[in-house]
């Protein structure tokens, strides 16, 4: 009789062969999925690659668990080993990010953030935060998400010639507006983040301070960027963009056993955010992307990944100081992490955000078109592009090969004839010719 050891191995190992078998048209999806990121090159700043060790935790028989509530505390039974890989990631969240509390349940950033602003806040209460179009994120108050929705939003900017974060003007916006929550952490600005002057403004006019630090939290695990853990009374962030599964984390430092007020009773910070959790806002958590987060927090620990987030930042450098050498209008004029902000309108005349990333990625290079500070155009058309090293960086690419691709990029926008905002045409045989130095750069760095 085969040992239980034996049989989960031949249970997990057969799981592509049963896919291709009883859907063999997702499986061929999936096949060119994988052929399409192989031979392409990806400067996404929002998405990172994992590992095939997460992969096998997200394909796993955890999928298959409801357990609603925290660990010791679900409303359903056999819930022990699950019970053990959920405390795991929560320690290993507590190492990596030397945190004193961890939340590994959220779905993701965004509800990560959901769950700590409606742990806090009543309909109707004052945020402050950067503007979408600043380069905030939906949830941090576009009036097209939850925040904007059930809560008074106000936004602070940044510098209009710098384009930098001025701290004494969002000190006296928040005098001025005296807020519940203040908002820090973006999804398109490439400089440092000074999380201790955040925290100086928030405490000035009695508010809390929650970090999203999704983009760059890869990079404050290994120290290539100052940590907010110790600063924000929450720091929050996806698990994919560093490398990760999909979903997201809740830390706490120095505030996490502070005490708030509910309904006239005194409540731990950590406990109002574990029930606003459950069944405040989500319901039974993914335990296979729990295992996965666990799986990649570990990674995390390791010198390799340290090594790999300064590599990140060096390659994202070099590939902005090449495109301000090739003329290219680079906002801030470079960047201290893994993204880079390109004004594309002001780089060529004619261009477009849109028609950039458009032609790049008929050319195989893929980007994100992005609506700039103070763009004045549509947000479907866009002046900007971002660009981002972690994949590039994740297959082992170097310097040298940030100067090719900023080769690429500079011969590609040369090469788009313009038709309008949104239209455009691009040679055939100059295509196909890029097309093919793509796929032959990618070759020599495959997927692993």
């Amino acid at each position: 009789m085969p040992s239980n050891k034996t049989n989960f191995k031949e249970y997990h190992e057969k799981q592509l062969h049963a896919l291709k078998t009883k859907d063999e048209q997702v499986y061929e999806l999936i096949a060119k999925e994988y052929q399409r990121l192989q031979n392409t090159i990806q400067l996404l700043a929002a998405e990172n690659q994992c590992s095939p060790a997460v992969l096998a935790a997200l394909g796993s028989v955890l999928q298959n668990k409801t357990a609603e509530g925290f660990p010791a505390a679900r409303l359903h039974g056999g819930c022990e080993v699950v019970d053990d890989v959920e405390r795991l990631a929560v320690a290993r969240a507590k190492e990596a990010f030397v945190a004193k509390y961890a939340n590994v349940q959220p779905h993701s950033g965004t509800q990560a953030n959901q769950i700590v602003i409606t742990a806090l806040l009543e309909t109707g209460d004052k945020i402050l935060s950067l503007g979408l179009e600043q380069g905030g994120h939906y949830s941090h108050g576009s009036h097209v998400s939850f925040t904007g929705k059930f809560f008074n939003v106000e936004n602070y900017y940044v510098n209009r010639e710098t384009f930098l974060l001025d701290y004494d003007s969002i000190c006296e916006k928040a005098v001025k507006v005296k807020p519940k929550l203040i908002i820090c952490g973006a999804s398109a600005y490439s400089r440092t983040i000074d999380f201790k002057k955040f925290r100086k403004i928030a405490d000035e006019v009695d508010a809390y301070l929650l970090a999203d630090i999704s983009h760059i939290s890869g990079l404050v695990i290994a120290s290539a960027h100052p940590s907010p853990v110790d600063f924000a009374h929450f720091t929050t962030t996806s698990t994919y963009k560093p490398g990760g599964p999909r979903g997201g984390l809740i830390l706490m430092g120095n505030d996490y056993n502070r005490k708030i007020k509910v309904q006239r009773k005194d409540k731990l910070l950590c406990k109002q955010i574990e029930e606003s959790t459950f069944p405040g806002v989500q319901g039974t958590p993914y335990l296979n992307h729990i295992a996965a987060k666990a799986v990649f927090l570990k990674e995390t620990l390791t010198d390799e990944y340290s090594a790999r987030q300064f590599k990140i930042v060096e390659n994202a450098k070099r590939l902005a100081d090449r495109l301000v050498d090739l003329g290219l209008d680079v906002l801030t004029k470079g960047t201290d992490n893994h993204m880079i902000l390109v004004n594309a309108a002001n780089s060529r005349e004619g261009l477009t955000g849109v028609t950039s990333q458009k032609s790049l990625e008929d050319c195989g290079i893929i980007t994100d078109k992005i609506h700039l500070p103070y763009d004045e155009k549509p947000s479907s058309i866009t002046s900007g592009i971002r660009l981002g090293t972690p994949i590039v960086t994740k297959r082992a690419m170097g310097t040298e090969e940030m100067d090719t691709i900023s080769a690429l990029i500079d011969a590609t926008l040369k090469n788009v004839k313009i038709v309008s905002d949104s239209e455009y045409k691009i040679d055939e045989p100059f295509k196909q010719q890029t097309k093919k130095q793509v796929k032959d750069l990618c070759s020599n760095f495959p997927i692993h």
